[in-house]
């Protein structure tokens, strides 16, 4: 609605040196609430309203008041073709209203505004009441307090509450909250949740959307839409159920391993497993539609199966060939009528085949049991390194020389660091290459456990032990390498022994009496401080001098962020061909990883970008994907401004604050968000956009 659909048509004005009585007069003449006082170029200069005339008193009808005694200076034209609701928000209770050509067309009133806004906003309500009943959907909303305010009809009959009794009520008085209270408390909203409730009549399931309701960026209410899916739900149920019978049926039949087909009474073949295909060697999609007559004549068969229990009435069962044994049995429908008939084709030349290579698998499987009994714990890497910085340029220098001779490293670095990727990398290069790579973690290992396992025991050393005897791993790490991970966690009475093993080359089984000789190679690996340990007591001086040969520090990744960028591009690629996903990454995820200081070094890294890949729903990786640990150490990394230059302080400060409002709306995406990112109200981020737009400033 218009301004000019309420308007009183006016086309007078008056002059500020006229009666006010003459304006009492023209007033009352029009039924307007006020008329215009125009200057001596014609241009609106105030009004004289009927309230003004009568706060003059008695003396404006002796002719000693004039319009300019009483003119209120303060106007506001209205356009006639503006919406009705800006007359609500101007000062003053009667407007004058100009045409297009600016030219004095007309008088409202603010209280016909008033009457006609609110018949409108009635009848929006009513409308919206009327729309509301009809959906087929439940829906209820209560205000902050936990009273309802909106009950729709489908609501009444989900609840079995008449309108009356909920209405202004708290949600707890009308049904069981399931939860909708937390969304007063929350700023959040939840889609698509089922919810079951149990009635006199029985269960009923619903689909449930919620979610809080806002106003001014405060939680005002909540609001909970309701669907009634409980038939869909049953049928749902019923087809689901028939989907796994049939699912389960077709398993059955495919995973049999003799041949079966599926025929009418009239030998029509319906279905054909895969071993069917594989005895005969047609394929199920060629016989299907044709009957056990048509590959009776092609010489599949000598005779049709199907024709003799359709014939005997019940099971019968042939040899075909001297090769295959063909059984056929009836089924029948509830008045005894064959409607199908089943036939099971099994190859008996196969089965005696299938049961000399049983004998020989068993063999087999006696002997490569032993074998791979030898090379249990056996871990081969093969994962590539993917480096950039000069750090990792010369550590990788310094592990190829290091490659070329058998001397022991002891690899230095914090957790996830890649201290194992390093030491497969030194295997690799070495001439030990072709022989094993074993890794032990020793802190992963049981105390009571270490001797045997790394060492081997003989048979019968302890209760539980293989009859056989087994060997250790360093046995198993023959003419290799042996990779001593956590080297730190070793306990102190197991120390002295392994130094034994490093020294003196030979192992003694635990039961035995006998050592063995061994060739390997030791790297081992810690992030702890070994020198505070062996200052502290908790671990060995001699075994520490033993193993600290050729100290090899890795860098951690906040240290050689140079290696962060490539990194992120190979775990990206790796994710993308194992979950079959592309995903692009925005560049300021880069500047936040580079940011952050990564505790778990490349194995966090790693899991951050997997996380990404599988979690985030669009095709490119924003900033806001990231988990917010990521950016608790920015804190005391907050941005510097740098000033080029002179300017007014005032400008310089408009400046900046366009420049921050402007980066974190496009950053967060709404006034709201960028208020909490810049810590301040969104009242004043309005305030200040509103500001810097009036100054020519966009953001």
């Amino acid at each position: 609605m218009l301004i000019k659909d309420v308007m009183t048509p006016v086309t007078i004005s008056l002059s500020p040196g006229q009666p006010a009585s003459e304006a009492w007069r023209l007033i009352r003449e029009h039924k307007v609430a006020g008329l215009p006082v125009a200057g001596p170029g014609g241009e609106i200069v105030g009004m004289v309203t009927r309230d003004a005339l009568f706060e003059a008193g008695p003396e404006v009808f002796n002719g000693s008041v004039r319009v300019v005694d009483v003119i209120d200076a303060r106007i506001s034209p209205l356009q006639q073709d503006v919406p009705l609701v800006d007359a609500w928000a101007l000062h003053g209770q009667v407007f004058p209203v100009l045409n297009g050509a600016n030219k004095l067309c007309g008088m409202v009133d603010k209280n016909r505004v008033v009457v006609e806004l609110f018949k409108k906003a009635n009848w929006i309500f009513l409308q919206v009441e009327t729309i509301l009943d009809s959906v087929g959907n439940g829906i209820i909303a209560v205000n902050n307090q936990g009273i309802v305010s909106l009950y729709n009809r489908a609501a009444e009959k989900m609840t079995r509450r008449p309108k009356s009794q909920a209405m202004g009520r708290h949600l707890s008085e009308v049904i069981i909250p399931q939860g909708l209270m937390e969304f007063l408390d929350e700023g959040r909203s939840q889609t698509e949740c089922k919810l079951s409730v149990t009635y006199a009549k029985g269960d009923r399931t619903y689909l449930t959307n919620r979610s809080s309701i806002y106003e001014n960026g405060q939680i005002v209410g909540a609001v909970a839409i309701f669907q009634d899916i409980s038939e869909v739900e049953q049928i749902s149920q019923e087809l689901n159920s028939v989907k796994q019978l049939n699912s389960k049926l077709n398993l059955i039949i495919e995973s049999s391993y003799d041949g079966i087909l599926l025929t009418d009474r009239d030998g029509c073949i319906l279905k054909a497993n895969q071993a069917h295909e594989r005895i005969t060697g047609l394929p199920s999609s060629e016989i299907q539609g044709r009957s056990m007559s048509e590959l009776v004549q092609t010489g599949v068969y000598s005779r049709s199966i199907v024709d003799e229990v359709m014939r005997e009435g019940k099971p019968v069962t042939i040899l075909e060939k001297k090769h295959f044994l063909i059984t056929g049995s009836p089924v029948r429908d509830q008045g005894g009528e064959i409607v199908r008939v089943v036939v099971n084709i099994r190859d008996l030349t196969e089965l005696n085949s299938l049961r000399e290579q049983l004998e020989q698998t068993r063999e087999l499987s006696e002997r490569y049991q032993g074998e791979l009994n030898e090379l249990r714990g056996k871990l081969i890497i093969q994962e590539g390194l993917v480096f950039n910085s000069p750090k990792m340029i010369e550590l990788l220098q310094v592990a190829s020389r290091l490659a070329a001779v058998d001397t022991t490293v002891l690899i230095l670095g914090e957790s996830g660091v890649g201290k194992e990727v390093i030491a497969t990398t030194i295997h690799s290069k070495s001439k030990r290459k072709d022989g094993p790579f074993i890794t032990v973690n020793c802190g992963a290992i049981p105390e009571n456990l270490l001797e045997s396992e790394l060492f081997g025991y003989e048979r019968g050393a302890f209760t539980g032990a293989n009859r056989e005897g087994k060997a250790g791993i360093f046995e198993l790490a023959h003419n290799g390498t042996l990779f001593l991970d956590e080297i730190g966690d070793l306990p102190p009475g197991f120390q002295v022994k392994l130094l034994r093993v490093i020294q003196e080359r030979v192992v003694l089984r635990v039961g035995g009496s006998k050592t063995r000789p061994i060739n390997v190679r030791i790297l081992a690996a810690t992030n702890r401080d070994l020198e505070t340990l062996v200052r502290e007591g908790r671990f060995r001086e001699d075994l520490y001098f033993r193993i600290n040969v050729v100290p090899l520090k890795i860098w951690p990744l906040r240290e050689r962020k140079e290696d962060i960028i490539p990194l992120v591009q190979v775990f990206r690629e790796k994710y993308e061909r194992q979950y079959g996903l592309r995903k692009n990454i925005d560049p300021r995820v880069y500047e936040a990883l580079l940011n952050y200081h990564w505790p778990g070094n490349v194995r966090e890294l790693d899991n951050i970008i997997e996380r990404l890949m599988v979690t985030t729903l669009g095709q490119e990786i924003t900033v806001g994907d990231l988990p917010a640990h990521v950016f608790k150490n920015l804190e005391q990394q907050q941005p510097e401004v740098y000033v080029k230059g002179v300017m007014p302080l005032k400008s310089a400060v408009m400046q900046l604050e366009r420049q921050l409002i402007g980066n974190a709306i496009r950053e967060f995406g709404s006034a709201n968000k960028a208020a909490g990112a810049l810590m301040v109200d969104q009242s004043t981020i309005v305030r200040k956009m509103s500001r810097l737009r009036d100054q020519g400033l966009a953001i």
